[in-house]
């Protein structure tokens, strides 16, 4: 007679586990997207700061010799 139970029914707790964790990947994914894009325009930043300190250290390396 205990051989004759049926397994316990736990898809709605399996369903509910997978959509937390494709929930918190997701979030994940879009917080590496956005640190990307923060990353990038940093990188312009230190070019156009680098392009415009060029002409400087190039004078200053003139006006020392």
């Amino acid at each position: 007679m205990l051989l004759q139970d049926a397994p316990a029914e736990t898809f709605n707790y399996m369903a509910f586990g997978y959509s937390v964790i494709l929930s918190i990947m997701g979030l994940y994914v879009l917080s590496l997207i956005s640190r990307f894009r923060n990353l990038e325009r940093d990188k312009e930043l230190l070019d156009e700061l680098s392009a415009k300190a060029e002409p400087s250290i190039e004078n200053s390396s003139d006006a020392t010799r």
